[in-house]
């Protein structure tokens, strides 16, 4: 992935399957990244953040 700038977030959305979806109805997984604070130069690294819902 590249990414712009120096985010210190990065939020993924991804499209999940529904079995039956009323009038429209979508869902999404939602991820979220952080940026490692340990790192100081190119390229930086991002972790997952576990406690995102």
């Amino acid at each position: 992935m590249r990414v712009t700038d120096r985010p210190w977030v990065i939020q993924v959305t991804y499209p999940c399957e529904v079995e039956a979806r009323p009038g429209g109805v979508r869902a999404e997984a939602l991820y979220i990244y952080r940026r490692d604070t340990s790192v100081k130069s190119e390229p930086l690294r991002y972790g997952f953040d576990i406690a995102s819902p």
